[in-house]
């Protein structure tokens, strides 16, 4: 169906429904002897969904539908201000609105003539459907008295904000050009299309608090002018002369999936590890082993102490629970068998927006038949006949080749030798800080 706003004037005033208007100067009031009362048919060349989208896609089409309550602002060039329509089932409607006498150019703007961008709620089904701006006008002048049909078109943009993890800020905020801070949009009066609203002061698009956040959010921003991105005080994208395309979604994340950071050995040199992120909210993982297979009191060991110095650490079953609980199939990350250069390994995929080019090979364990065995920093607190505390590892295997399994086991006999992958022990990594040393 074709992205089409239809106005049709409706001669029996008892049909109008749901209607408020701005106050009205106009110009030509006769209504050609049809009297008041317009009723509105929006038909957009979408799915009926507010949403869909591939996780796998960095940018697309983003998806629109009216749903009841929603508002157009309809005005024309004999008026100064606007008629509100509001959406009832299949109608919009206004009982206020008038046809002129002259043949004119009618304009319409969803959600309204005035769009505030500032803390928004993040939701798919919230903010970024109530703030998507459309906005057209008729292809010919028309009194309206026969219907006004309007092509509608987007004039806005859609981020999709990964904040990364549940420790560092979200509080994301957009610059124009000359540095100003944006804060929401304006109708340009007899021209389809808004125009930027800007602040001196900063202005927040969406921020959320910095602790048990980690997510998916959508928020509207200004399509077609060039603007630079912000979370916090770090800068996180700037785009081209041209902005960002109208209807079009945008996956940022909140800070970086990927970097560096320094491992200091045991005879005192440093080697720069690198690391990623697989997976929304979990631990920064090294992308190699440590050289040597470890018991888990080494493993246990932390700051200055630890094998690889105070930047890494061995991860907590928690940190994993989202790849081995329960024994069951990880979530949010593929596992699969693979084969390189003739070696075989396991290999980790992110599967989330924002992770879907990061992955990792994650090598069997010497001694292990097919499996990699690794251990955490954790202990289920049961202790063996010693008195001390029991060890919790990791295993990957594929079970008998029926396809790959993750689970914890509890050790007794802590002085065992398995793998240690380590993770960062820095709870939050800001964009432009990514390289650690």
């Amino acid at each position: 169906m074709k992205n089409t706003l239809l106005l049709a004037l409706a001669a029996v005033a008892t049909i109008f429904t749901s209607c408020s208007s701005d106050i009205i100067n106009d110009n030509d009031d006769s209504n050609n002897g049809q009297g008041k009362g317009m009723t509105l048919i929006a038909n957009v060349e979408q799915d009926d969904t507010r949403a869909t989208f591939d996780p796998s896609d960095t940018f697309g089409k983003w998806s629109f539908a009216y749903t009841d309550n929603d508002k157009v602002s309809v005005g024309n060039d004999k008026i100064d201000n606007y008629y509100t329509f509001t959406k009832n089932g299949e109608t919009f409607s206004c009982a206020d609105a008038l046809a002129t006498k002259q043949e004119t150019n009618w304009y319409a703007y969803y959600p309204g003539t005035d769009i505030d961008l500032t803390n928004q709620d993040g939701k798919a089904d919230g903010s970024a459907a109530k703030l998507y701006a459309l906005a057209g006008a008729t292809t010919t002048p028309t009194t309206g008295a026969k219907g006004l049909t309007i092509n509608m078109k987007a004039q806005a943009a859609v981020l999709r904000i990964v904040k990364v993890d549940n420790y560092g800020p979200c509080d994301i905020f957009l610059k124009t050009a000359n540095g100003e801070y944006v804060k929401g949009l304006k109708a340009k009066k007899n021209e389809a299309g808004y125009e930027v609203l800007t602040s001196v002061n900063k202005e927040s698009v969406f921020k959320v608090a910095n602790e048990n956040t980690a997510g998916i959010y959508y928020v509207i921003v200004p399509a077609g002018v060039k603007i630079s991105v912000y979370n916090e005080h770090k800068l996180i994208k700037t785009t081209k002369e041209a902005g960002l395309s109208a209807g079009k979604y945008y996956t940022l994340t909140s800070g970086p999936t990927t970097g560096t950071a320094t491992a200091t050995l045991a005879d005192g040199t440093t080697k720069t590890i690198n690391w990623k992120q697989l997976w929304i909210g979990g631990p920064r993982i090294a992308t190699e082993n440590v050289e040597t297979e470890m018991s888990w009191i080494d493993a246990r060991k932390t700051d200055d102490e630890y094998v690889w110095g105070k930047n890494w650490r061995t991860p907590s079953q928690k940190d994993l629970d989202i790849v081995g609980a329960d024994g069951g199939t990880p979530k949010h990350i593929k596992v699969e068998l693979s084969t390189d250069n003739g070696v075989k390994h396991f290999k980790y995929k992110g599967i989330q927006p924002g992770y879907t080019s990061n992955e990792m090979i994650i090598p069997f364990t010497k001694g292990q038949n097919e499996a990699g065995v690794y251990w955490t920093s954790s202990t289920d607190g049961e202790k063996n006949n010693d008195g001390q505390l029991t060890g919790t590892s990791l295993t990957i295997t594929d079970w008998y080749g029926s396809g790959i399994v993750n689970y914890f086991s509890n050790h007794s006999e802590r002085h065992i030798l398995y793998s240690v992958r380590p993770v960062l022990t820095i709870d939050t990594v800001l964009w432009g800080e990514q390289n650690i040393e």
